[in-house]
């Protein structure tokens, strides 16, 4: 239940850390491979899927049916399979914006790892077998895709240092030391953690997102796009916002009823007619 999450530039050996800093602390490793258990919508999975690892650039997802219509219903996925998974595991997450999506829950600590340019560019150029000039290139072309996906799914800088707890430069920094610092930090930091706060935390996170999630599967989102949801319990759902009648209200709370775990919703709704309320 315990997160850490990865951030890193192309070619830091950011995966690798995370890799060992998982296997020392006993955790779980997330990156693409965990993405399997969403299973909401095939075309939300295989955009994750692509995602987690070397987070292409908005231009991938272009080329994907209706998937610029579908912004919102990706980032709820995401962060529903990243809940799921922190309720059920001490895990490393890396990549996909973990830390933005999990950057409220009080059991998480967030390490970036940087390089030396000059340095990622000798061992890409050494483990891919390309010049140096063809290994620059290609880190820019990653770090652009990476710098882009963060941006343009949570409007945030990739880089913003003061959104990680850590943050090592591989160049200075060995991998042990890194992996011993972070160690240190973590049992330290985590011992502090109310672990039922936030098990509660993750569970209301997830059973907003499992609403959202289950308005989209239903093809509900569009006459539904002005609700919003917030989890009072675990069990405990606010309905909240404008919604166009009688009838529609029964509608959404016959489908918030499918939802898994969920015992009372609370109806803070308003009728009106959408367009009305947008000016």
């Amino acid at each position: 239940m315990m997160v850490i999450t990865v951030s890193r530039s192309y070619g830091s050996a950011g995966s690798l850390f995370a890799h060992r800093l998982a296997e020392n602390l006993g955790y779980s490793y997330a990156d693409e491979s965990f993405i399997n258990c969403i299973g909401y919508d095939s075309g939300v999975s295989e955009a994750l899927l692509a995602s987690i690892e070397d987070e292409p650039s908005p231009s991938f997802f272009q080329r994907a049916k209706d998937l610029l219509t579908r912004k919102s219903s990706f980032k709820t996925a995401l962060a529903a399979c990243m809940y799921d998974f922190a309720l059920k595991n001490d895990i490393v997450f890396v990549g996909g914006g973990a830390h933005l999506v999990l950057e409220n829950y009080p059991g998480m600590m967030s390490i970036q790892v940087i390089r030396n340019l000059s340095d990622r560019i000798r061992d890409i150029a050494a483990d891919k077998n390309i010049s140096y000039e063809e290994a620059l290139r290609l880190i820019e072309k990653k770090d652009k895709e990476k710098k882009n996906f963060i941006s343009y799914y949570f409007d945030r800088d990739l880089f913003d240092p003061l959104k990680f707890h850590l943050t090592f430069n591989a160049s200075l920094v060995s991998l042990d030391d890194a992996i011993d610092i972070s160690i240190n930090y973590a049992n330290k930091y985590f011992s502090g953690v109310d672990h039922e706060e936030a098990k509660r935390f993750l569970r209301k996170r997830l059973l907003e997102k499992k609403a959202e999630i289950l308005l989209s599967r239903q093809d509900l989102a569009g006459d539904f796009g002005k609700i919003s949801f917030e989890a009072i319990d675990e069990n405990v759902l606010s309905a909240k916002g404008i919604i166009g009648g009688e009838e529609k209200k029964k509608q959404l709370f016959k489908t918030l009823w499918n939802v898994r775990g969920l015992k009372k919703i609370e109806d803070n709704l308003k009728f009106g007619v959408l367009s009305r309320n947008l000016y």
